[in-house]
């Protein structure tokens, strides 16, 4: 998460929302083929073909046919299989929400969209539907409704870990942060092994000046994994605030190893380089921290700066404001 799920942009970070809102629409969609096979693998194409062999009115066994081929690769016979459950069963939800699945998975969004708007329509107590649809307008930065469809399937589905950190995320977003952090912690019960929340758990106690608290979550993180980047990634901000800038710049080595295009790892790696005077070297990490994200405000104001390019004082001076917690070092003890 997974994210996670760490996009550069200290704005963020200073909301909490780092490796959610990063996956974007490709591995969401991954996510999704993943989670398919997890489900179908234990059954071959052949099998299930078997399966439909036997019920050829059934709906169900369309649906499961079309499962094992998405997971088999075949997206046109699985897309196949869908529409043949539509047309047995039109008002069959399920199967809208695995067209709209194959869809995302193609990249067509305003397809996936549309089928999962279908699922709705037809079956609106299909938790799923309400989610995948809440996840993709998350993406394409329509908050507002995306906010409302996760608040729906959060209410049918309380075990729904996926949609809960979406609608944290949200809520981190709209400055509701006390009921994003109690959906975190819900999260974690439900799942500890959800490093994501458990990574958003541990930069809410280095936002409120518990570095001690902070490191003890990224070590109980890698103590469960040790190359998760989200342990990683914790640790690294813990020490640049402690002022270890060589014990900052490990983490964000060991963070990048397991996330290569992690820009803000990239861009904390230049500003730890900086700190040490290896000036050559930060200039290239920025650089290439912009060329990951070039749309992330930060990661532009950061590199005018290091660049010795800073035009637009105010703006630096707001986003140096905004973002203190997280670039003021820790005073020494």
């Amino acid at each position: 998460m997974t994210r996670s799920k760490f996009a550069f942009c200290l704005d963020a970070m200073e909301l909490g929302v780092l490796s959610h809102r990063a996956l974007g629409v490709l591995a969401l969609a991954a996510i999704l083929l993943v989670s398919c096979r997890e489900g179908v693998c234990r059954v071959s194409p052949q099998g299930q073909s078997s399966a439909v062999a036997q019920a050829p009115s059934s709906a169900a066994a369309h649906l499961r046919q079309g499962l094992a081929l998405f997971a088999a690769g075949e997206e046109d016979k699985a897309e196949a299989e869908f529409r043949m459950a539509l047309s047995l069963e039109p008002s069959n939800g399920e199967a809208y929400f695995r067209l709209g699945q194959l869809r995302l998975f193609q990249r067509k969004l305003s397809q996936a969209q549309a089928d999962f708007r279908r699922a709705i329509d037809v079956a609106p107590d299909f938790a799923p539907a309400y989610a995948a649809l809440g996840e993709i307008l998350m993406r394409v930065g329509q908050p507002a409704e995306a906010r409302e469809l996760l608040e729906k399937a959060v209410a049918l589905d309380p075990q729904d870990i996926h949609s809960q950190y979406g609608l944290a995320t949200l809520l981190m977003e709209a400055g509701e942060a006390r009921r994003a952090l109690e959906l975190m912690e819900r999260i974690v019960a439900l799942h500890p092994d959800f490093l994501p929340a458990r990574e958003q758990l541990g930069l809410n106690r280095l936002r409120r000046g518990d570095l001690e608290g902070a490191a003890a979550q990224a070590s109980d993180i890698l103590a469960q994994q040790p190359q998760a980047a989200e342990g990683h990634r914790i640790m690294a901000l813990v020490l640049w605030k402690q002022r270890d800038y060589e014990g900052s710049l490990a983490e964000c080595a060991q963070a990048l190893a397991a996330e290569p295009d992690s820009a803000p790892m990239l861009a904390l790696q230049a500003l730890g380089l900086w700190q040490l005077n290896r000036k050559k070297d930060a200039r290239a990490a920025f650089v290439q921290a912009a060329k990951v994200q070039p749309q992330v405000a930060s990661g532009e104001v950061f590199c005018r700066l290091i660049l010795c390019d800073a035009q637009d004082v105010t703006t630096v001076r707001e986003f140096v404001r905004k973002n203190r917690w997280v670039l003021a070092p820790s005073p020494p003890r």
